[in-house]
């Protein structure tokens, strides 16, 4: 899905992704790969956006294993959480009063 990703080019076109996106910022995006510990969603912005398990809908109150992770193609609502310097988009399914600036209020 994303072959240049973290390569040169990649890493050229970075800063405008950024700026055109904002942490607390809701985006759709479609599963494009699972792994262990979450899933990477296409959010239409030439970059992967990585969804943690421990940030999906449910995870505060229940234990979510690999079954239970979104199947590849599945759409998914999503909150921006994080925006990384080289190229990182961290998202959450979580309750968004919960958060500030991409770190979760205790």
């Amino acid at each position: 899905m994303f072959p240049d990703w973290q390569t040169d080019a990649a890493t050229e076109r970075w800063p405008a992704i950024r700026e055109s996106l904002s942490v607390g910022q809701t985006v759709t995006g479609k599963v494009v790969s699972r792994a262990p510990f979450g899933v990477w969603l296409d959010i239409d912005v030439n970059q992967p956006a990585l969804l943690l398990v421990v940030n999906m809908d449910g995870a505060d109150n229940r234990r979510i294993t690999f079954d239970d992770y979104p199947e590849i193609g599945s759409e998914l609502t999503t909150r921006i959480n994080a925006l990384g310097d080289t190229g990182e988009i961290g998202l959450t399914q979580q309750n968004p009063d919960r958060m500030i600036e991409g770190e979760e209020v205790k």
